[in-house]
């Protein structure tokens, strides 16, 4: 069964004077920056088997326990092989979980979440990761070639091949720009891989690979995705297969030396045994206790209120809410998905669509500074505080004035100006607005 739920240790740091000099001060602002464009993580998420494990070893790694998550659930989708899975309609879904981990350069720190996992990964079974991982996407043809049958292997009596393959690959942004490339069929095989199917080709070089279980950990910065993406990309439905998740800085840890290798061999062991009992099992079907959540969820994730973008980024959420959850309930071991397994990976998917919509809309910033601004109480926060605190120094003049400009139409803040002593300019001053004081008027 799932594990019980407790507080995960990794919140948003509170914000912290922009003068304090200890390094504890300086690093919770730090990180505080780092994650500000962060949707809300609802702690349902980590309400199960896995999100067990990332309470085990986030508190020794400074990556997000979303990404740590992301990277044992891909994983798992492909260990646990093609016979567990679920069926949507006439549709038959392996288990295979594509994250899309977004995060920035250096605050992004989605290596070092690979590496979390990873450590535990290999020890449940490091024939797998020498195997089975596997890095360098470049062509259609090249991954068809990793499951094409030989002449030998045709023969309906030959020994079943291990179809399972895991592409990690930390520069997505690369794998974007070889798919552009005139004549390279990836994308058109990746739609196929992610329903677990046939990859065969129909090239000068012809292929035939009528199975595969593929699995992809792709890692990508939010400019560098937006800058590559074109509106035929999102149209063509190569994106939709990808589960987009924001990540950032979790925490400053400099002197970490990770997890005790005793609790990883502990996580290992007790992951190996997980793994080797659910790949047994066949078709997930939803349990009794499951199917009115499930009817819930089948209106919220198939209503389309979404910005464009957005939309067609995440319009498998519902088959991607019932294939996590199927991972969930074949490492629990149980033949049927019940509502334990269907509410973290509900919030998951919840937390993908947002990380769509932080990705392709600036919906968290507002609120977020008028809620830092409102920290400063009477004080308020000037200009010069909000560009260099708040924003870092990584945003433009132009951009944060539209922004305040937005939050005082919105009745939110209040702006005065502090005239100096002698004339000159004055300090602009940003407050929190009192609801219900008339006289806190805009200057």
């Amino acid at each position: 069964m799932s594990m019980p739920a407790r507080p995960l240790r990794v919140v948003h740091p509170p914000h912290v004077p922009a003068d304090a000099d200890t390094f504890e001060a300086r690093a919770a602002l730090a990180v505080s920056r780092a994650r500000s464009w962060l949707p809300t993580v609802d702690d349902a998420v980590f309400d199960c088997y896995l999100g067990h494990l990332v309470r085990q070893v986030e508190p020794t790694s400074e990556a997000d326990p979303i990404a740590i998550l992301a990277s044992l659930l891909c994983f798992a989708g492909v260990h646990l092989g093609r016979d567990p899975h679920v069926r949507a309609g006439d549709d038959h879904h392996p288990l295979l979980v594509w994250p899309l981990i977004i995060g920035h350069t250096n605050t992004g720190k989605k290596g070092t979440s690979w590496s979390a996992a990873k450590r535990v990964i290999a020890e449940a079974d490091r024939n797998f990761v020498t195997a089975n991982v596997k890095s360098g996407l470049t062509s259609g043809e090249g991954l068809a070639q990793q499951f094409a049958l030989g002449d030998d292997e045709a023969d309906p009596d030959a020994q079943p091949r291990d179809l399972r393959l895991l592409a990690f690959e930390n520069e997505w942004g690369g794998v974007m720009a070889k798919m552009k490339r005139e004549g390279n069929s990836l994308s058109h095989i990746l739609r196929a891989a992610w329903e677990g199917g046939d990859l065969s080709t129909l090239t000068v070089n012809a292929r035939v690979a009528p199975e595969s279980h593929v699995g992809i950990l792709a890692h990508i910065t939010p400019d560098e995705f937006r800058a590559r993406l074109s509106d035929a990309d999102m149209a063509g439905g190569t994106y939709n297969r990808f589960l987009p998740l924001a990540v950032a800085w979790s925490k400053a840890l400099p002197d970490s030396a990770g997890a005790d290798p005793h609790l990883v061999l502990s996580l290992a062991a007790g992951l190996a045994d997980r793994l080797d009992t659910g790949g047994r099992l066949g078709v997930l079907d939803l349990a009794d206790d499951a199917r009115p959540l499930w009817r819930e969820l089948y209106l919220e994730f198939n209503t389309d209120t979404h910005h464009p973008k957005v939309a067609q980024f995440v319009s498998r959420a519902l088959p991607y809410c019932k294939r996590i959850a199927g991972i969930h309930a074949a490492l629990d071991g149980e033949p049927a998905i019940h509502a334990a397994h269907l509410t973290p990976a509900a919030a998951l998917v919840r937390y993908s669509i947002d990380s769509a919509r932080a990705l392709f809309i600036d919906t968290q910033t507002p609120t977020r500074l008028a809620a830092w601004i409102a920290e400063a109480g009477q004080q308020g926060r000037t200009r010069k505080d909000i560009t260099r605190d708040f924003f870092g120094g990584n945003k433009k003049a132009a951009e944060i004035t539209a922004l305040l400009d937005q939050l005082i139409d919105a009745g939110r803040i209040t702006r005065s100006v502090h005239r100096r002593e002698g004339g000159g300019r004055g300090t602009e001053i940003y407050s929190a607005r009192a609801p219900d004081d008339p006289t806190n008027q805009t200057n």
